[in-house]
């Protein structure tokens, strides 16, 4: 089951905000020096290029819970491949899809293995390439690639550099939170909340995309006919609505320290209030040895 962690109290905090200028400027330095400091230092966190990250990855999808495994592999400044593999039916059949990107390549590919005959998938369709469609998607994954950064280590891509201000406090029963607000290129904006006593991070608050899939299945008469089951996802995927802006926040929690750094080991993502994911990474290997095509759709 999801779980829905203490942090996630933090949804009902009232945030007082405190106007900004040189002093709040002063502030989310002072504030993120102690944050860094906290997770290992200065020194350590610097030496953090690249993060390999497995485990596990519940989601609610509509009434059901489903659940699988979960790779999230992040090479700085512009590399980042996240892997799912769901089985939404419970019955052996894998949903395997590839999201990230590779400097100005947009990763996106999905693939089931073992299908029953009639199962197929709607996924919103890749973007023609040199679109606006595929420009606004290239945005949308350097900002999921600059938020995972600084969930994880405190670092902002040189790709998309973010500048911080102390915005405020935010108080929920378990205690207090500074908040930052971050600000980059392309409209990208940021919440970070620190727990006032570790001075870790608590929370990533911003708006993005929800995710969209959808898996039906049909009765077929006979072997299963290839050609009709490729026409039919086609289909349900450009019936899928429009993708949605939301509300999303982002709990950190579980820190444990690997190569001298403390890193969450689980992540809670909520839309609109609503808890919808949960990842509980097993591993988390800094600085691995990435292989030539580990940033590639395969």
């Amino acid at each position: 089951m999801i779980k829905i962690t203490s942090l996630i109290g933090a949804l009902m905090m009232t945030l007082a905000t405190i106007v900004a200028g040189a002093i709040g400027d002063t502030k989310a330095t002072e504030l993120l020096t102690q944050a860094r400091k906290a997770l290992g230092g200065e020194q350590a966190l610097a030496k953090v290029q690249g993060l390999s990250c497995a485990g596990t990855v519940q989601r609610l999808a509509g009434d059901r819970q489903i659940s699988g495994e979960l790779s999230i592999d992040l090479q700085l400044p512009d590399k980042m491949l996240r892997t799912d593999s769901i089985s939404p039916m419970n019955d052996g059949a894998l949903i395997v899809t590839d999201q990230g990107i590779n400097g100005d390549t947009l990763l996106r590919h999905t693939k089931t293995v073992n299908a029953p005959p009639g199962m197929f998938i709607r996924t919103p369709p890749a973007p023609a390439p040199g679109s606006d469609a595929e420009a606004q998607a290239l945005r949308r994954a350097r900002a999921e690639l600059a938020r995972f950064a600084i969930a994880m280590v405190l670092t902002t891509p040189a790709t998309l550099p973010v500048e911080f201000e102390y915005t405020g406090e935010a108080e929920a029963p378990d205690g207090k939170a500074d908040v930052l607000t971050g600000k980059g290129p392309s409209n990208f904006a940021v919440q970070l909340f620190l727990d006032k006593k570790t001075h870790r991070p608590l929370m990533l608050a911003y708006k993005g995309v929800a995710p969209q899939m959808r898996v039906m299945t049909r009765t077929a008469d006979g072997p299963p006919d290839p050609a009709a089951a490729r026409a039919a996802a086609e289909h349900g995927a450009a019936s899928l609505p429009p993708p949605q802006t939301v509300e999303i926040n982002m709990f950190l929690d579980d820190y444990k320290r690997v190569d001298g750094v403390l890193l969450p080991h689980h992540v809670t993502q909520a839309i609109d209030g609503q808890t919808n994911e949960e990842w509980t990474f097993k591993t988390i290997k800094v600085n691995p040895a990435f292989k030539a095509d580990a940033f590639a759709v395969k």
